[in-house]
């Protein structure tokens, strides 16, 4: 149940007059039935899972709100998915894609176990199923393909995780071309073995009209967060800020960053914990790489990040935490 944040990206229709500070952003806690397990973003709406029971949470009458709601039971992954994969689900030409054919030729466990994925699985909408099938050295260390219009062109790309058994993770672009979809760009592999990436986020990110991924390089060990930037069938490396996680070793949330328009300028900023997990910290690229917030947070982020709109000002951002408690960042 990964947020979908691909195709775009949450555009605030307020206004600011200036650059918001620091000081204007704060961590409220919100009261909730049972010791928050978990924080996901289904169809674009938040909901968070409380002693094993799903809320949406909400913003209503001026108040953060948490309402039962009645989840359908999961269904059975494909025949050869990966174990703990989850389908993406597509608006343009590509129906469904997962991860498939798993694997436990590399022994990382980043993610929980060490089986991970040996090929992807794309089924397109007129019923065609394409498989991009990797050698034996370098699997796909992900949980779900992220589909987007990277290039403009109607069509959706794919960005994945791929890790080579020798030297470590890259980000990879899959794309159709002459009928047939295989890998057509990545960036270079850390350069060495369990060395892992983890993307954040896909957007116009700088305002110059093309395509950025956002992701954290080595979020358990460097905690880099770096912009690749897609134009000409490639990726460029184009800002680098240090201090930032997005992931927790050994669990399945993938999902702590967040993306959304916090400055009201009409560009994509990016919310992603710090290194310590101790801040919530709001960053911007346009000129360059820099902090629109940073917030302290009442104990140390540990679930996916969920953005919940419809206050007057910018997005909000919840967080679960590792005392069991939620809270949502907001800027009065």
């Amino acid at each position: 149940m990964r947020f979908i944040f691909l195709a775009g990206f949450a555009i605030s229709a307020w206004a600011t007059a200036g650059v918001s500070q620091a000081a204007e952003w704060r961590a409220q806690r919100i009261d909730t039935p049972a010791r928050v397990m978990a924080i996901e973003t289904v169809d674009g709406k938040a909901r968070v899972n409380a002693g094993g029971l799903w809320y949406a949470i909400a913003f209503a009458e001026g108040k953060i709100k948490l309402a039962f709601i009645d989840v359908p039971a999961i269904t059975d992954p494909p025949q050869g998915a990966l174990p703990d994969g989850r389908i993406a689900l597509g608006r343009r030409d590509i129906a469904r894609a997962w991860l498939a054919e798993p694997t436990t030729r590399y022994d990382h466990g980043i993610l929980g176990d060490k089986i991970e994925a040996g090929s992807l699985l794309i089924v397109t909408r007129d019923g065609r199923v394409h498989t991009v099938r990797l050698k034996d050295d370098a699997v796909f260390e992900d949980l779900e393909p992220r589909l987007a219009d990277l290039d403009g062109d109607g069509r959706d790309e794919i960005v994945v995780v791929k890790s080579y058994l020798k030297l470590g993770s890259s980000l990879a672009v899959i794309a159709l071309r002459k009928g047939k979809y295989e890998i057509v760009a990545e960036t270079p592999p850390i350069g060495r073995p369990h060395a892992w990436l983890n993307p954040a986020g896909i957007a116009d990110f700088n305002g110059d009209g093309k395509t950025d991924i956002a992701l954290v390089r080595m979020p358990h060990a460097v905690g880099a967060l770096e912009l690749w930037t897609w134009a000409d069938n490639r990726l460029r490396k184009t800002s680098e800020l240090a201090g930032a996680a997005n992931h927790i070793a050994g669990t399945l949330a993938l999902d702590m960053a967040a993306t959304a328009d916090f400055d009201g300028d009409g560009i994509a900023d990016l919310a992603v914990p710090s290194f310590e997990r101790d801040r919530l910290r709001i960053v911007a690229f346009r000129p360059a790489a820099h902090e629109i917030a940073s917030v302290a947070l009442p104990a140390k982020a540990v679930t996916n990040s969920a953005l919940v709109t419809g206050s007057a000002g910018p997005p909000m951002i919840a967080v679960g935490l590792s005392d069991g408690s939620l809270v949502v960042i907001r800027k009065d």
